[in-house]
């Protein structure tokens, strides 16, 4: 493995260590009930059915056993399962463990696992190019080490690039994606600037879904991250008013924000009946944890004071939007809110927290097939090149469900690891 920083750097340290999955041991454990069907059917809802239709049901049948890995090679434990909205539902598998937040406990048990297996880990060390013979095969790697020393690894196996994607590489999110989206704060590393596209440039691949990206919300000063608790209150401007559906995605709000909102921040609204829900409450604890900001009061007004949101105009959109859900209009308001079960804010005290829309990975890269192998501009694989997680394409489309990420980067990675010893193999 090979790592141009000094540690495990990419997006999977600032994940919540979240996977979806279904028909796992957890799931089965709480007496859930889950299809691979239902599950390949709302991935590819959430992908407007763009996404590759045999990648993401490779993901759905394999989903499960990745979970059963990670546990027994491992060594992962996994929360109960809270039951989220749609898409995340039954099959949100969050990482137990000491360290905060998930992904950096998942991080540490599988580096623990890759030495305990001695396979070697060398950091410092970046890989400049891709080694390829005159048919455009990859046979190898060059990269620079901690010495500023060249050197070549040939592999008999393969390459797998999982070097995450470009949302840190300015240029070329403005390239694909727009001036506006490139000021988005960064939610994740950021360390990844395209090494998925310039390594693999040479190589003749086929890039896919370049303008498509991750984004969720984000206090972007402190890097506190609320999530899904946009789902659980109201969404106001800092000028006191609504400006999309509250049952949108996490990822959908924080992609529409720097384009409905030119400075990009916004408040959530909550009461006291959601503080302790463990979804809500775990993002609270993410916010006092960072020293973000969270206003509160027991009245609307006080609240709305503490948070410089003028007052007579929050009172009268909560006013609103409880009438609405007492009523059952909110379908009616504008924008309309499509809530299926709807939360009151009226206990005290009622809290205001701060966010902005930030880019967490870019969805775009090379298309891979499901050997995880990367294709070429003719259709046809490029032999030795293997490409997961981030770093790869085809997958992902104008939105996530929550942990699905994490769940295919683990399912396209473990294939990817049985290819190359099978090539390595047939090699000898």
């Amino acid at each position: 493995i090979l790592e141009k920083m000094s540690r495990p750097a990419g997006n999977t340290i600032f994940a919540g260590g979240h996977f979806n999955a279904t028909n796992t041991y957890v799931q089965k454990a709480q007496g859930l009930q889950d299809t691979i069907d239902d599950f390949y059917r709302d991935m590819m809802i959430v992908s407007q059915q763009r996404g590759d239709k045999a990648l993401t049901r490779q993901y759905c049948e394999m989903s499960g056993s990745a979970i059963q890995w990670l546990t027994d090679e491992c060594g992962v434990k996994f929360k109960p399962i809270v039951v989220e909205v749609f898409p995340g539902l039954n099959r949100g598998h969050v990482v137990d463990g000491k360290l905060k937040p998930g992904g950096a406990q998942l991080s540490k048990q599988m580096l623990d696992t890759v030495k305990a297996k001695k396979i070697p880990v060398l950091f410092n060390t970046k890989v400049i190019s891709l080694i390829g013979d005159n048919r455009l095969h990859v046979l190898g790697c060059r990269a620079v080490n901690e010495d500023d020393e060249a050197v070549d690894f040939m592999a008999k196996g393969g390459v797998v690039i999982c070097t995450g994607g470009f949302h840190a590489n300015k240029e070329m999110v403005c390239r694909y994606m727009g001036g506006d989206v490139a000021w988005m704060p960064i939610r994740g590393s950021n360390v990844l600037q395209g090494e998925n596209i310039t390594l693999t440039m040479p190589f003749n691949p086929k890039y896919v879904n370049m303008d498509q990206f991750h984004a969720g919300p984000i206090h972007g000063p402190t890097r506190a991250n609320p999530s899904t608790m946009v789902n659980y209150g109201v969404l106001l401007k800092e000028d006191g008013t609504r400006f999309l559906d509250e049952a949108e995605t996490y990822v959908s709000v924080a992609q529409k924000m720097p384009k409905i909102i030119p400075n990009n921040w916004a408040f959530i609204i909550i009461d006291s009946q959601v503080v302790d829900v463990p979804t809500v409450k775990a993002r609270i604890d993410r916010y006092k944890r960072a020293k973000a900001p969270i206003y509160t009061g027991n009245t609307i007004e006080e609240m709305a004071k503490a948070a410089n949101l003028p007052v007579e105009q929050v009172v009268s959109v909560i006013k609103e939007y409880n009438d609405a859900v007492e009523n059952g209009t909110l379908g009616k308001m504008n924008p309309p809110n499509t809530y299926k079960k709807p939360h009151l804010i009226e206990k005290a005290p009622f809290y205001a927290v701060p966010l902005q829309g930030g880019m967490t990975a870019t969805f775009g890269g090379p298309l891979i097939n499901t050997k995880a192998e990367v294709q070429n501009l003719d259709g046809k694989t490029i032999p030795g090149l293997y490409a997961v997680g981030n770093s790869s394409g085809g997958i992902f489309f104008h939105n996530y469900a929550g942990g699905a990420q994490l769940g295919a980067a683990t399912v396209f990675g473990r294939i990817a690891g049985k290819e190359m010893a099978q090539r390595a193999a047939a090699a000898k």
